[in-house]
């Protein structure tokens, strides 16, 4: 009997009125039915989080397929649990957006190369900066390398008739699938592995730029740091007790 082998793909949101949430917790339930395979050869799991808590919490481990379901909210902002990932996003095309040199700052321009992911985006174009959020994450993402997979979702709150958000939502639910299975199907490589740890580390290391407060105090580092002292203490104190010092005069 062939071994199997578990993949877990994320399925990461921000959602302000809860649209992106039901979609964002449709597509990780089916997810694990929808992509392993049928001789049990692959079994994949899924997890769906907030975007800035894959962030913060996650601390970037970037999986080799993601999913992402964001809205825009106001004047085509981030809505909720997608703030800082935005702001990481426009970090990346102050960055890197004008330059196309593969080569430059260390790597860092292509740190996503080993990311896949696909996209469904809610709006309302009864706003001028409808779509402004998802294409941001769009922009972002593909500047730093990572590819995506299938087509750009695009589910308009305005949309009437077959183009009703909800239809829309639900169709490329739908087709989705047939997308996303090739990149399943692949191996994983020991050079994708090399490639999503490089992601993560870099990822990482912005978000540590901006956010100074996500940096965790090393207690392990702190303790290698002050045992010798401790015993250099202890030392001496054993010393003064062997020799009969005493405390009082």
């Amino acid at each position: 009997m062939a071994s199997s082998s578990s993949e877990e793909v994320l399925v990461l949101y921000g959602s302000q009125t809860g649209n992106s949430e039901a979609a964002a917790e449709q597509l990780s339930s089916l997810l694990p039915s929808k992509l392993s395979t049928s001789d049990n050869s692959r079994t994949l799991t899924s997890r769906c989080m907030h975007l800035d808590d894959f962030l913060e919490l996650e601390q970037a481990k970037w999986t080799r397929l993601v999913i992402i379901v964001c809205s825009s909210y106001g004047v085509g902002q981030a809505p909720i649990g997608a703030r800082k990932f935005r702001e990481v996003c426009d970090t990346i095309l102050e960055r890197f957006g004008s330059d196309n040199d593969d080569t430059t700052n260390d790597g860092k321009h292509k740190m996503l190369s080993g990311v896949n992911y696909a996209l469904l985006g809610l709006g309302d174009s009864h706003y001028t900066t409808f779509f402004r959020n998802p294409t941001t994450f769009e922009n972002a993402l593909s500047t730093v390398g990572a590819t995506r997979v299938g087509e750009l979702g695009k589910a308009d709150a305005s949309g009437t008739g077959d183009m009703e958000q909800s239809k829309v939502i639900e169709r490329w639910i739908d087709s989705i699938w047939k997308d996303l299975q090739p990149v399943i199907d692949k191996p994983m490589t020991e050079e994708e592995g090399l490639k999503l740890k490089k992601a993560h580390e870099q990822t990482w290391k912005l978000c540590l730029e901006l956010y100074k407060e996500w940096k965790q105090t090393n207690y392990f580092a702190l303790i290698g740091l002050f045992l010798p002292l401790g015993g250099v203490l202890l030392g001496i104190l054993i010393h003064l007790y062997m020799y009969g010092y005493t405390w009082s005069n």
